[in-house]
């Protein structure tokens, strides 16, 4: 079968879509950098600083048995990103921009101390990712010229939690993670996983699952720190239902390993700084993409300004999996984020009710590599580039 030019840079896109779809703008990879708004004012730090229910379940689950207090947290991030499609095919470049609109990710975080005993008990809810993608057709953009491209992925996890401490300076953690994947996309193919192009706008939720374990030791000198590792989410079959029959793929979410430290010796303020490895070489489906194995970054410092206030910020640094060899076959995948800048704010309502809010911004990042010769000349080029706005808001309550 010929595939013309335009046709065959679609097909690589919404091929890949489907084996790259539950990612995130603000994403490490395909993991979040941060949940809820008290960790993402931090920049993601929390494995060695629990400042909240939320951000405590998703990075250490041992960490819990530190929070000063049983609590209840709730956020909601809606979050906008600019996304560019750009193509030069004979010394003409062309640039599309999506459409994407802002996309909602909740997050719900509740622990308790277990009065009388050294267990601490959690419960996180929350989106760990999602992506959108939403561009229109240009005929002067090949990879766009033959339509509208659309693609909608949400993941969520849920992981119940338990936390032993172990004397005044150590905890053990460990959850259980059940984790749901969701997408939309049209069209589908021609690639890889359908020969011919199909309609396929929804489909059902799929299901995997793994477990994570943590360890936290909080020293006698006001320093803390932190160890998690995150196995692999393993997904059951993503299947689509088209006129020709059931499409399969297989996906996974990779291990991730978090180290942290947190300084708690200067009056009012905490310092949290975590290094994060990624896993994607050896996890089904992004191995076959060409992703590499990656490390992350984040600090974070929070300031108690007055009895009613506190003040955040916070920096995080990813490299990027994706090289520039790759950046064709993974056209459809905009997580090229390399830097991510926060401020938040923390406002004691009454007693025991705190509003949390928290800026993340994406500072824009772009990936580009040669197109595929032939049928592309020696000097044609794709590149892709995104920035991204969230604002996320939330309340803790603390018993």
């Amino acid at each position: 079968m010929t595939i013309s030019t335009p046709l065959m840079g679609r097909s690589i896109l919404f091929g890949l879509i489907l084996l790259a779809a539950a990612t995130t703008a603000q994403a490490q990879g395909i993991a979040v950098t941060g949940v809820g708004p008290v960790n993402r004012s931090m920049g993601g730090a929390g494995t060695a600083a629990p400042l909240d229910a939320i951000g405590a379940l998703h990075w250490n689950p041992a960490s819990i048995s530190y929070l000063e207090q049983s609590e209840v947290s709730f956020g909601m991030e809606g979050m906008l990103a600019d996304v560019e499609l750009s193509s030069t095919v004979g010394g003409s470049r062309s640039t599309t921009s999506g459409e994407s609109g802002v996309a909602i990710i909740p997050a719900v975080g509740w622990v308790d101390h277990l009065e009388g005993t050294p267990l601490t008990i959690g419960m996180g809810v929350y989106g760990i990712g999602g992506f959108r993608n939403n561009m229109p057709a240009d005929s002067n953009n090949l990879l766009l010229a033959s339509g509208p491209l659309f693609a909608d992925a949400e993941i969520m996890q849920i992981a119940p939690t338990m936390s032993l401490r172990l004397g005044e300076c150590w905890s053990i953690g460990f959850a259980p993670t059940i984790t749901a994947a969701r997408m939309q996309y049209d069209p589908l193919g021609p690639s890889a996983i359908t020969p011919t192009a199909t309609a396929g706008s929804g489909n059902r939720v799929h299901w995997g699952g793994g477990v994570q374990g943590g360890v936290y030791y909080a020293s006698p000198n006001c320093w803390r720190a932190g160890f998690t590792i995150k196995s692999p989410q393993w997904f059951e079959e993503f299947r689509f239902f088209t006129s020709s029959g059931v499409v399969g793929f297989d996906l996974d979410y990779p291990m991730i390993l978090s180290g942290g430290v947190a300084y708690y010796g200067w009056e009012r303020w905490v310092f949290a700084a975590d290094v994060r490895y990624f896993d994607y070489a050896n996890t089904q489906g992004f191995s076959d993409l060409g992703w590499e194995n990656v490390f992350a970054g984040a600090i974070g410092a929070q300031y108690q300004l007055s009895p009613l206030w506190k003040l955040r910020a916070g920096y995080n640094f990813n490299q990027n999996p994706i090289g520039s060899e790759d950046a064709f076959t993974n056209i459809a995948n905009p997580l090229i984020q390399t830097h991510n800048i926060a401020l938040g704010a923390g406002c004691l309502l009454t007693d025991g009710v705190e509003l949390n809010l928290a800026y993340v911004y994406l500072v824009n990042s772009e990936t580009s590599g040669p197109l595929p010769s032939p049928p592309f000349g020696p000097n044609d080029t794709i590149e892709h580039q995104i920035s991204a706005h969230s604002l996320v808001m939330g309340v803790q309550i603390r018993y």
